[in-house]
């Protein structure tokens, strides 16, 4: 199955669902769209938030014999859109990587990684199906998926003590009654890091438009750029799109008419790149910026290459050639042997499993309570999207680390190719999150 295939059928089942992302990697400096800015060293502090180091132990061992055992994790997804495509692909590359390396170390054992997937088809019954089995048949206590459906998978995950590591959207995951769930892509934390560091490190932008579309995920991911956008003293004009819609030239007119000095689309890789495309074609010359980590090839499927010169975006340290760090370039090398070549996928899932791999690591053992542990206490880790750590979510009355952040990459598009603009560190990153998150509050859970 090759991406674009997959993006040209189904587009029109992509536009019903909520962005997922992720990103990022490693250090430059370049001139922006409104001054210059230089890149941060990399983050060398691998304190947890609470004070506690708890940086994780090295995942592989290649100068150790090769894995007597096998560990199965589970994994539900949807792979008939291009993200849970691309997600199952990219958790495939690291578990390869990972068994041609002997295999990951758990205590004073090593195991081959075995994934066990399952379709999801984006449908509730279907993915609780899945799940069941998993649980009940093929007995896993380690679960990765990408799920729309949280308060179903996660009150069986919940009861049978099963460690459920999910990239979804949905703030109801944040239950402060689950001991075994944990936030694995950062879909929640990208909005401040990126949106704040573009609101304010490109002085050029006065006034925004931004489009989404009319569905939940949508929404809640659109309200928080606004709000996050508007703190920075931008005006924010928002446009709201039916989910359904194919044709967005409403949403290009109207741009062209605003005039703002920049416009973002907020949706998923495909409706977004429609949305730059309609603008486009409607004869707007603003600055065209985005959140997520849309890649380029994404882009270029929809938007003519001259119209995303300056383009300024979250990017993972995967796009950029060479790739931005030693874990990425790796990634990418085993990438184009497993698949021919490299196609700009989007690869949030890998996070889950690289918080997995390490908490399992750490913890030294497959004791899932002893590995929840390690997960609600501030681990770090580090996979394909860059260094991730994990993060309380205090806001909402949950100490326990069960929300993650990650280093992001800032990429601007020039001469048609990603280019590194800047290198947020974990703890740069920290400084766009709501203060709330870090502000000690009575245990919940």
């Amino acid at each position: 199955m090759k991406r674009p295939v997959v993006l040209a059928v189904l587009v029109l089942v992509l536009l019903a669902i909520p962005l997922m992302l992720a990103a990022c990697g490693g250090g430059s400096t370049t001139t922006t769209a409104g001054g210059t800015a230089t890149t941060a060293a990399p983050a060398t502090d691998t304190t947890a938030a609470g004070g506690t180091d708890t940086t994780a132990a090295p995942a592989t061992d290649t100068t150790a014999a090769a894995a007597t055992e096998t560990i199965k994790i589970g994994a539900v997804i949807w792979t008939q859109w291009p993200l849970g495509y691309d997600m199952k692909r990219g958790v495939d590359v690291m578990a390869a990587i990972d068994n041609a390396n002997g295999g990951i170390r758990i205590g004073d054992k090593k195991y081959k990684v075995e994934f066990d997937f399952i379709e999801s088809n984006n449908d509730q019954a279907t993915t609780m199906s899945a799940v069941n089995k998993l649980i009940y048949e093929d007995k896993v206590q380690f679960l990765i998926t990408e799920t729309q459906y949280p308060g179903a998978v996660f009150a069986e995950t919940e009861k049978n003590k099963v460690i459920c590591l999910t990239g979804t959207p949905i703030p109801t995951m944040f239950d402060p009654s689950y001991k075994y769930t944990f936030q694995g892509g950062t879909m929640m934390q990208a909005t401040p890091e990126v949106a704040g560091w573009i609101a304010k490190n490109v002085p050029d932008i006065k006034s925004v438009d931004l489009a989404f579309p009319d569905e939940a995920g949508g929404i809640g991911y659109a309200m928080g750029v606004k709000a996050t956008l508007e703190g920075y003293g931008i005006k924010v004009n928002t446009i709201k799109y039916p989910s359904m819609s194919t044709d967005l030239s409403a949403v290009g007119t109207q741009v062209k008419s605003d005039n703002p000095s920049a416009f973002i689309a907020v949706g998923n890789s495909a409706t977004d790149s429609l949305a730059f495309q309609a603008v486009v074609q409607a004869g707007y010359k603003g600055l065209l910026f985005s959140t997520t980590t849309v890649t380029t090839e994404t882009l270029k499927t929809a938007v003519p290459a001259e119209a995303l010169e300056g383009f300024i975006a979250g990017a993972w340290p995967v796009e950029f050639d060479p790739a931005a760090t030693d874990v990425a370039k790796e990634f990418k090398a085993k990438w184009i042997e497993m698949y021919g070549k490299w196609d700009g996928p989007e690869i949030q899932l890998t996070a889950a499993y690289a918080a997995l791999r390490a908490a399992l690591a750490k913890a030294g053992t497959l004791d899932v309570d002893k590995v929840a542990e390690v997960l609600a206490t501030g681990l770090t880790f580090e996979g394909p999207t860059g260094k991730g750590e994990m993060i309380p979510r205090n806001d909402v009355g949950i100490s326990r680390t069960v929300d993650n952040i990650s280093e992001f990459c800032i990429k601007k598009i020039v001469g048609g190719q990603p280019t590194l603009l800047h290198y947020i560190t974990l703890e740069e990153g920290k400084s766009y999150l709501n203060p709330a998150i870090f502000t000690a509050t009575t245990p919940s859970s």
